[in-house]
């Protein structure tokens, strides 16, 4: 998901002049602190009995949406297969606001019940093992309407400049419960999915995957039939519908096949797309180098412009900047594109199994939104955008709090500004070579899986000598900060030591006869300096004495 915006940002969605060197409070801080997070529903938390009996493997999925009524109307095979023994009854999540009309089994009907949220279907006979069950759900309603889009998810019905309709779905922290029956956790991941929308004509459809065919239907209608073969999480199954027009570039693979990143624009912006098309490629490009190959290359880099900020649905990126570029010494970028483009490896391609571990996904996303810009454009950026984020970060919770947490109890900033420091330490650590070398061959081992902290920090630990535990002990589950003290000893001597922990960091330390690395712990370094040193010059720490700073800066 697309961070929340930096107030800097938010201003200049407004005046179209957006600007890197600002460093800020998080705009609207409180709607996005721990628990203050207005949402009716979340995903993820512990699986019930039935839910931990049985998982899906494909959906196919038929929708039909009516525009004028705000309502959709939904043709849903859920294939589950047991993961027990004795599946009897399959617990699937589906909010109360659709009226379910039938389930059946091979055109048998089964009995259900619809409450809470919960479909519960009872099949009738245990599950035979290896078994796959399609089970056919038909349902209609009105969807929830979001509220703040991506961050407070639904459907948003609006119009483009031109009066025409342009609907857009987000709910990754709600969850794709609000408008399909699934099981809602991160551990289910069917291996592939059938996509039917059916709108009024004109209007055109974008979704995951490859575009099989488009049918007429009866009354003005026709159908865009989309599949994909990949393994998909629940909430990147994803459309968007509105009068676009398709624009396309080609994208040459590490294996020299051509790839189409395809864009589905606005007519009214159709001018622009060529210019994000040529942005795209070369991000593509980019993250290649960082994290193998774009994992999606038999189907497209899809964009679609949407009518909220933006989201990263597999395929089929939501993209509502409004093709306002960062400009630095000349050169342009989207940072939204970005960070979209990069979850198709942090998020879409590795998906963790609890949402507790969701620094993953958007903390090492918010970190290459830094790395890029070290090679685009300089070091000395990539380390100005690392303290912007100092601002950001509230530090109330330890980043992973738990086990089998909800996505209501994990979201806030620091998933994404805590968890982006954390790693930009972690290449401080390693060195910048073997930590490049370390999640570049992470990230093309664990395509199409799932992972975890742990799993994480396992591998990276096979790349370096020095026990990786204690740092991410301290970043991931604490909020304590180290604290550094300098003191002055004597004539020109001065002693540097961590205060309030056991605990000891590889650090830089600039005196008068230049730049040192010294193994800053408990137990006080004597260093020689006819100035004063500076304790970690570039910050590659989050310290308590930067924090503090930083909490004086925005007082002030």
């Amino acid at each position: 998901m697309c961070p929340p915006l930096l107030s800097s940002q938010s201003e200049n969605r407004e005046n179209g002049n957006p600007i890197i060197r600002s460093i800020t409070a998080c705009l609207l801080f409180l709607i996005f602190a721990p628990g203050l997070i207005a949402q009716p529903w979340s995903s993820g938390g512990p699986l019930s009995e039935l839910q931990q009996g049985f998982d899906v493997t494909f959906f196919d999925i038929s929708v039909e949406v009516l525009p004028e009524d705000r309502r959709i109307r939904g043709d849903v095979t859920v294939h589950v297969y047991p993961l027990q023994e004795n599946v009897q009854d399959i617990e699937l999540d589906l909010i109360n606001h659709y009226e379910v009309s039938s389930v059946t089994r091979n055109g048998d009907e089964l009995n259900y019940s619809h409450s809470d949220d919960k479909l519960i279907i009872q099949l009738g006979e245990v599950m035979a093992e290896e078994d796959i069950v399609p089970l056919r759900i038909r349902y209609s309603g009105e969807p929830p309407v979001a509220r703040r889009p991506p961050w407070e998810g639904g459907f948003t019905w609006d119009e483009d400049r031109n009066g025409n309709h342009w609907i857009g779905l987000s709910k990754q922290l709600e969850g794709a419960k609000i408008w399909l029956p699934v099981k809602d956790h991160p551990t289910s991941r069917a291996d592939s999915v059938r996509i039917a929308v059916t709108v009024p004509q004109p209007y055109v459809v974008a979704s995951n995957g490859l575009l099989q065919e488009i049918t007429e239907e009866n009354h003005g209608r026709h159908t865009y039939h989309w599949f994909t073969r990949y393994p998909i999480h629940n909430y990147n199954i994803n459309f968007t519908v509105g009068m676009f027009q398709e624009a396309s570039a080609p994208y040459r693979t590490m294996n020299g096949d051509d790839m189409p990143v395809v864009f589905y624009v606005l007519e009214d912006d159709v001018i622009f797309a060529g210019e994000l098309l040529e942005m795209t490629v070369r991000k593509l490009e980019q993250m290649r180098h960082y994290y193998g190959e774009y994992a999606f290359t038999r189907e497209k880099f899809g964009l679609v412009q949407t009518p909220y900020l933006g989201m990263e649905h597999q395929t089929i990126n939501a993209y509502g900047n409004n093709f306002e570029y960062t400009e630095i010494d000349g050169r342009k970028y989207d940072w939204l594109l970005l960070h979209e483009l990069i979850h198709e490896w942090w998020g879409n391609a590795i998906t963790v199994e609890d949402w507790t571990d969701f620094w993953i996904h958007e903390g090492i996303t918010t970190f290459t939104d830094a790395l890029f810009l070290w090679d685009y454009f300089s070091p000395e950026v990539y380390y100005e955008k690392m303290q912007e984020y100092v601002g950001n970060i509230s530090n109330l919770q330890p980043l992973i709090p738990g086990t089998d947490i909800t996505s209501d109890e994990i979201y806030n900033h620091d998933v994404y500004y805590k968890g982006a420091w954390f790693m930009h330490t972690l290449m401080h650590v390693m060195g910048r070579p073997v930590f490049l070398e370390a999640i570049r061959n992470f990230a093309i081992n664990n395509r199409y899986g799932y992972t975890s902290t742990e799993a994480f920090m396992e591998f990276f630990q096979h790349y370096t000598a020095t026990d990786l535990e204690p740092l991410f002990e301290l970043y991931l589950y604490d909020t304590r900060l180290p604290q550094i003290e300098l003191l002055l000893d004597g004539s020109n001597q001065y002693s540097v030591r961590i205060t309030n922990m056991d605990i000891a960091l590889p650090m830089e330390i600039e005196t008068s006869s230049g730049t040192q690395s010294v193994m800053v712990s408990g137990v006080a370094e004597i260093l020689e300096s006819e100035s004063e040193p500076v304790v970690d010059p570039r910050g590659w720490y989050l310290t308590a004495n930067m924090f503090e700073a930083e909490m004086d800066y925005d007082g002030e």
